[in-house]
Formats: structure tokens, sequence, C-alpha cells
């Protein structure tokens, strides 16, 4: 009888462990979310920080699943890989369903490039025209998804349309200050020379494109003759962009960068160069102007010897908009409120030196 009522109690013991695992799986599996990822080589590590080993890779728009989160970062499942991402690039599926914005195109140029993938990289599908309205279909770190007129959809910079949605506050000064000044805008690296590759992945050349553009923009509407020295993804000498200074007699040389200091993850903040004595007033101009509109850490106005700024003759600077290596700044860095604030104070900065 006794032998009898031990087996039945480990019987029933068995099969509440076994419901509890089987309670547990099924809320694991109802507990994981739908992700892409956003960008192309996505380091996989071992745990939720810069420090832990890195497992494997994953490109952009692969399916994973999200497994849990830790702070900034998601524990995902790809293929056969379980391992741990920065939650800023990926996107869960259900938030893909949003509701619909119109963005109204406000450019200068009536060709504007319609890529399609969120990248300067990627393939130009269709080109569109100054004025013409698209719906949003999804919004990622710079860029707008858009719904095409023919059914297709391709992504378009953020920094080349204006929009309903709420941005910075617009620059305030003297605008005919600017009136006819030659800008040379210097977008940093280009082509082969990918500059620092961030926290997630991302190369510096990029991003830099992205500012640059905005403040070419911006210039324009301000009445000023900005001149790029390059517009797309190109290689430059570094000679050759100082050629641009001199040829244009440029009032003002900006060479727009992003800082690195791997070794230090948590290092932030933003920095600005000058070479020539007479340099200085430019670089302290800008320098503050940018502070005051981004709230960054102040790394303050020094010597730099770098070649765009030693061997330029125009009035020259080289500022530093963040650290890239830093995720949480890089992050910060690549939305479109601190794009707009960067620029803001650049273009303050200007007003301010030429007053």
């Amino acid at each position: 009888m006794r032998k009898n009522t031990i087996i039945s109690l480990i019987i029933i013991m068995l099969l509440s462990i076994s419901g509890f695992l089987i309670t547990q799986s099924q809320q694991s599996s109802v507990s994981a979310e739908e992700a892409v990822i956003t960008v192309d080589d996505l380091n996989i590590r071992k745990g939720p920080g810069m420090e832990y080993e890195i497992l494997g890779q994953a490109n952009q728009n692969a399916s994973v699943q999200i497994l849990d989160q830790s702070g900034n970062w998601a524990k995902i499942q790809f293929q056969n890989t379980e391992g741990w991402v920065s939650r800023d690039y990926i996107r869960k599926r259900s938030d893909q369903n949003q509701s619909k914005k119109v963005v109204q195109i406000s450019v200068t140029d009536a060709n504007v490039g319609v890529h399609s993938n969120p990248s300067l990289s990627s393939e130009i599908i269709q080109k569109v025209s100054t004025e013409q309205s698209f719906p949003i279909v999804d919004e990622e770190k710079g860029w707008y998804q858009i719904q095409l007129s023919n059914g297709d959809q391709g992504w378009i910079g953020k920094w080349l349309v204006d929009s309903n949605l709420d941005t910075d506050k617009p620059v305030i000064g003297k605008a005919n200050t600017l009136e006819g000044k030659v800008i040379v805008i210097d977008a940093g690296h280009g082509g082969a020379d990918t500059g620092t590759i961030s926290a997630s992945g991302n190369y510096e050349k990029y991003i830099t494109t992205i500012t640059a553009q905005s403040l070419e923009k911006k210039l324009k509407t301000l009445g000023a003759r900005p001149v790029m020295t390059r517009t797309d993804d190109t290689f430059l000498t570094l000679e050759n962009r100082v050629a641009h200074a001199q040829a244009y007699q440029a009032d003002a040389f900006i060479s727009i960068h992003y800082n690195s200091a791997p070794q230090f993850p948590n290092v932030n903040g933003i920095g600005t160069y000058y070479y020539h004595d007479r340099q200085k007033s430019l670089a302290s101009s800008i320098h503050q102007k940018v502070l005051e509109a981004t709230g960054a850490k102040d790394r303050k106005v020094t010597f730099g010897n770098f070649l765009v700024i030693r061997e330029n003759q125009q009035p020259a600077t080289l500022i530093e908009l963040g650290f890239l290596s830093n995720a949480q700044e890089e992050a910060k860095i690549n939305t479109m409120t601190f794009q707009e604030k960067a620029t803001n104070g650049i273009i303050r900065g200007l007003i301010d030196y030429f007053q």
C-alpha cells in the first residue's frame, strides 16, 4: 500500500514539473517578438554590452526573434545563434503598422534620389521632383520610407524633405549676414575611405554626408553660396578638398567629422580644431553655438594638425560632432533631432563669425 502511494506521489510530481516546463516554454514562445535588423553588419554579442565577445553578425532586413531585453540591448534568436544586439538597430514588426503621414518634398534639386534601402550606398530606384508629396510608410534614423505613385516603396533622406513632423527650432539670426558668403562644406571621408566605424558597424562617411547635405540646404535658404567638396560616396584626396576652398575663395571652410575612441567606449562630446591662429575665431564661434544647440559635452577648441586646415589659406575649421564609438552617442547622432540641432548650431556660429 505504501509502495503504491509513493509511486503515485512521484507520478504527480513528475506531471507537475512537466506541466510547469510546458507552461514556461509556452510563455517564452508567446513573449518572443518578431523583429528585423535595420543596418548591415550588426554585431551579435555574448552579453548586453560592448565589452562582450562578438558571436556573429546580421545584415539589414534579417528576421530575428526578440527573447529578452536589458537596458538598450535586446537578446535575439538569429538562425542558430542567440546573442545580444543594440535595440537601436532592430525594429519590431508590430511597429511597422503605424498610421501614414504625409511629407512634402522641398529641395532645390529637381532630381532627388529615392533609395532601395535607408543608405546612401544603396541603389537609386527612382528620381522625384521638387514639391511632390508622398505618404510615409516607415521611418528610420535619418530616413523616410515613402510610397511612390507607382506603388513601389523606397527611402529618402529626412534632410531632403519638409514634413508635418516636429523639428528643432529654426535658425535665429540676421539671415542677410550670410548673403553671398561662399561656404565650402567638406563631408569627411568617402569612397574607399570609410572613416571610423561606429559601435554598431556603421561608417562615418555616410553620417558626415547626411550632416553636410542638411547644412547645404539650410545655407541656401539663407542666401549663402554653399559648395560641397563631395555630394555622394566619392573618394577625395585631402589636397583636393583644400583646393575647393582655394578655387572658390571660400569665406569659410568647414570639415565635418565624427570621432572615435573604441578603447574608451564611454567617451563623448564635441571638439573643434584650428591650425593657424587666424582660424581660431571661426572655430570658436561655430564650436560655441553647436554646444549651445546640442547640449553636448564640451571637448574644447584646440590646435589640430590636420591637412585640410593646415594647408588651407582660407578661414577653416574641422569639427568632430560626437563619438561614434559610444553606442549611446551614436544613437543620438543618428536622430533627425540631433542633425537639426547640430546644423543649426553651425549656421548660428557662422552668423556670429561674420557679424
